[in-house]
């Protein structure tokens, strides 16, 4: 063989050998079909791994999946979706569509941003298989429960958005009950509407704040005037305490001493925590509202003044 003709064939075999490689690199960067969600350390964001799984069908998927939760992250900077302290007890999967996951009641100790991301974080683990369409958590028997003692219900991933459009930070939406006036300004109407919650604030001031920022439709009418400021809110005993700036007691022309003071305490009161409202202006209680309505005692739900509809 002459010169030429070997190096043509060096040439050749390294072009191969090239091609190979870059073949095999090519597979390495593929993306993953499946993937292990976990929690940044600093309980911020949803993160997740390339997952290399074993098993094919439905059923076997989840039980592997129930063993990765246990699984360390290759990132350091990632923690675990479930952890260490909290045990899975057991899991029942009906074949359609729905995942049940039973939590022993060490569960509740997770709290705030900390408890949504895990949830989070488990759910995108289960509904990534085909066949597990919603996933439901149970903590020793029973359905898990918001802080407002509302059953959680049915999940899926599309439950937690997504603030950026990357892996960031995750809400989860509350369905909340407000009471607005109608259009006398003597009766107050029921708005219920759906809001992006991150556990990071009570539900209380959640809704106050809602209150405070007024109504979405055309039909109904703000009962908190402008520029009135929630000072603080808290609940102890069934009985949550409402601080406002002074703004509050400008009342709205038009709206009834009733509708403003009922809008307020109707609203919290749909709360299974909340049985009572008492009011504070910059940290004060005041003996009276508007021109003589009584204020300084405690408010319990009245539904006489909500307008009803045949």
């Amino acid at each position: 063989m002459g010169k030429r003709s070997l190096l043509a064939v060096l040439v050749l075999a390294c072009t191969l050998i090239f091609a190979a490689c870059e073949s095999r690199k090519a597979e390495t960067v593929k993306e993953s079909e499946y993937y292990l969600y976990y929690v940044d350390k600093e309980d911020t964001k949803v993160v997740r791994e390339g997952y290399e799984h074993k098993a094919t069908d439905s059923e076997a998927l989840i039980a592997e999946f129930v063993k990765a939760l246990d699984k360390e992250p290759e990132n350091y900077t990632y923690r675990k979706a479930k952890p260490d302290s909290v045990l899975l007890k057991d899991y029942t999967y009906n074949g359609g569509g729905q995942l049940i996951l039973n939590f022993e009641v060490g569960y509740y100790d997770i709290n705030g941003i900390a408890e949504i991301l895990t949830r989070a974080a488990i759910v995108k683990n289960f509904c990534q298989i085909d066949g597990v369409d919603y996933v439901e958590f149970y903590v020793a028997g029973q359905p898990l429960r918001d802080k407002n003692e509302k059953p959680v219900g049915m999940m899926t991933a599309e439950n937690f958005i997504d603030n950026t459009g990357g892996e960031t930070k995750y809400k989860q939406n509350a369905k909340i009950s407000l009471f607005f006036a109608n259009i006398t300004g003597k009766k107050l109407v029921e708005s219920n509407i759906i809001v992006s919650y991150n556990g990071t604030i009570p539900m209380e001031q959640l809704i106050v704040e809602q209150l405070i920022s007024g109504p979405l439709s055309d039909t109904k009418y703000p009962t908190i005037p402008e520029g009135t400021k929630l000072v603080k809110v808290t609940v102890k005993e069934g009985i949550c305490y409402v601080d406002f700036n002074e703004k509050f007691l400008d009342k709205i022309e038009g709206i009834t001493d009733d509708v403003a003071i009922y809008s307020v305490v109707n609203s919290l009161v749909e709360m299974p925590t909340i049985n009572k409202v008492q009011f504070k202006i910059n940290g004060e209680l005041r003996k009276t509202y508007g021109e003589s309505t009584k204020f300084d005692g405690t408010f319990e739900r009245n539904l006489d003044i909500v307008e009803t509809t045949q």
